[in-house]
């Protein structure tokens, strides 16, 4: 059972969890009274290392593999045969197109790769399975990086020099996980990271309603904490990146229960910064995730640190001194997209829409809007300028109270300005209500008008993208301090809300028929 949840996590693109999981076989095998079982030891560590490798920690990987031959040959008889245990020989394909690899594109590599698979006595089956492509041209640096991205998977050798960096994508976010290359913060990072995968796997079946976007995080193994104290998080945010540090204590003494709440506590801290739902109801969801058994899929067994504790401090500091970065490294990523995504960004309704309530709006919109530019759409309309924007935006999928908003946002915003009523960090609530009343109030016949320049084309876009706040506000979601890109929340509105699509009957704000006649 926790090898085919381990394959299951690995077919969701979650390979720390399917890492995780096989080891935790592997563990269960060993201390299992049925000496029948043993066989189990081997083939857990060894899939356990192809899911490293489908994370990008290639090198860590063939450790591991090697490990598990030796355990191969300890256990199982007639070790090597291809019918019995087809997992080792699909790992030794795998390794040999990692020594490929380095050969091609990292060649310091290949002493270390070289040393570890001598140490299980496999250097001339390597050998003897890349001969065949001894005359066929290797493949560059951007086509391995450009492979991996297309599949889903960890860039080659993520796992080589000072610092580690896990990637992958789920529920319409990229989720990145970096650490110190050295043997506790390693082990810290990855039990986190198992346990984020295993939770956005439960997470998948309910509806977290990501803001889709990028968040990172830093994660530092720290001896000063004790077992009994939460991991310390620091959130900070760049232009586009949701970020946090976290430092997570040391591994607890074997003798030691394990207690993974604190561990829970930072996922749930970290996670929920990227949800527009609000805390009760993504707490919500907390619980009918461990209603379903989460904290148990949490813990398999034993820590992740037990579970893991494969190679030495000579192993990491080996990865640690390596020179060269992972391959791609200098390529963002988001460049090739992969060519499907096991756990996508959820589709449908979001929560908290219904379709009257939000025709409803539209209307309310419509009334409230009107009167802010009723002297301003006369002058807009007999615009031939404005007039080609604002067909090119309605093509584009804008509706009339789209151009409404934008074009009311803009008109109090000039009037705002012009009565020199600006916003500013730390402004009273009656500072604010005065900048509000002033953008809402009716426009009068006597107001100076606003110049044509206040509503070009990225004018008009600003504004409706500064008004996706509001909106969300609407449907009653939350917006975190976090990075807001305006795309990702409008994103999310067009596709959950309706934002796109919703409209009611109504009077020609901009007596289109006229213009395009006088246009024509």
């Amino acid at each position: 059972m926790l090898l085919l949840c381990a394959r299951l996590y690995s077919e969701l693109g979650l390979p720390i969890a399917a890492k995780q999981y096989a080891l935790a076989a592997a563990t269960a095998a060993r201390s299992a009274p049925d000496a029948g079982l043993g066989r189990f030891i081997p083939r857990g560590i060894i899939l356990a290392a192809g899911y490293d490798r489908q994370a990008g920690n290639w090198i860590s990987a063939t450790r591991l593999f090697c490990i598990g031959l030796i355990a191969q040959n300890a256990y199982c008889d007639e070790p090597y045969d291809h019918e019995r245990y087809p997992y080792v020989w699909e790992m030794m394909g795998d390794q040999a197109l990692t020594l490929r690899a380095a050969q091609a594109v990292r060649p310091g590599f290949v002493p270390l790769l070289r040393t570890t698979t001598a140490s299980a006595g496999i250097d001339t089956v390597i050998d003897d399975l890349l001969a065949p492509t001894a005359d066929v041209p290797a493949a560059t640096e951007e086509a391995y990086a450009e492979e991996t991205d297309t599949h889903g998977v960890g860039r080659p050798f993520s796992d080589a020099g000072p610092t580690r960096r896990h990637t992958w994508s789920a529920l319409g976010v990229d989720w990145e996980i970096t650490c110190p290359n050295e043997r506790l913060s390693v082990l810290a990072a990855e039990g986190y990271t198992a346990a984020l995968q295993v939770f956005l796997g439960e997470l998948a079946a309910q509806d977290p309603l990501f803001l889709p976007g990028s968040l990172s995080i830093e994660i530092r193994a720290d001896a000063t904490l004790h077992q009994d104290q939460p991991a310390v998080c620091d959130h900070s945010a760049d232009r586009d990146t949701n970020r946090w540090r976290l430092r997570l204590p040391t591994a607890a003494p074997a003798h030691l229960e394990p207690d993974p709440s604190h561990l829970f506590t930072a996922l749930i801290e970290v996670v929920i910064s990227q949800s527009l739902l609000t805390d009760e109801a993504f707490m919500h969801l907390v619980e009918q995730t461990l209603a379903d058994g989460l904290w148990h899929k949490l813990l398999v067994g034993r820590p992740y640190d037990e579970l893991a504790a494969f190679l030495t401090e000579d192993d990491y500091r080996a990865m640690a001194e390596l020179t060269d970065p992972a391959v791609g490294a200098g390529t963002p990523r988001g460049k090739t997209k992969p060519t499907a995504l096991p756990l996508p960004a959820r589709t449908g309704p979001g929560p908290g829409y219904e379709h009257g309530k939000a025709l409803n709006t539209v209307r309310r919109r419509y009334a409230a809007m009107l009167p802010i530019v009723r002297h301003t759409l006369p002058r807009l309309t007999a615009d031939p300028g404005f007039r080609h924007v604002a067909t090119q935006l309605r093509q584009e999928g804008w509706r009339d109270w789209h151009l409404l908003t934008a074009i009311a946002n803009a008109a109090g915003n000039h009037r705002a300005q012009h009565q020199c009523l600006r916003p500013r960090p730390g402004d009273s609530p009656e500072h604010r209500d005065r900048i509000l009343a002033a953008m809402q109030a009716p426009e009068g016949p006597d107001d100076p008008p606003v110049p044509p320049e206040a509503f070009t084309e990225q004018a008009l876009r600003s504004h409706l993208a500064a008004s996706a706040a509001s909106t969300a506000h609407g449907f009653g979601l939350t917006l975190r301090p976090i990075p807001l890109v305006p795309q990702a929340l409008l994103s999310v509105l067009g596709d959950r809300y309706g934002y796109w699509t919703d409209d009611t009957e109504h009077t020609d704000p901009f007596d289109w028929s006229a213009a395009q006649d006088d246009t024509a």
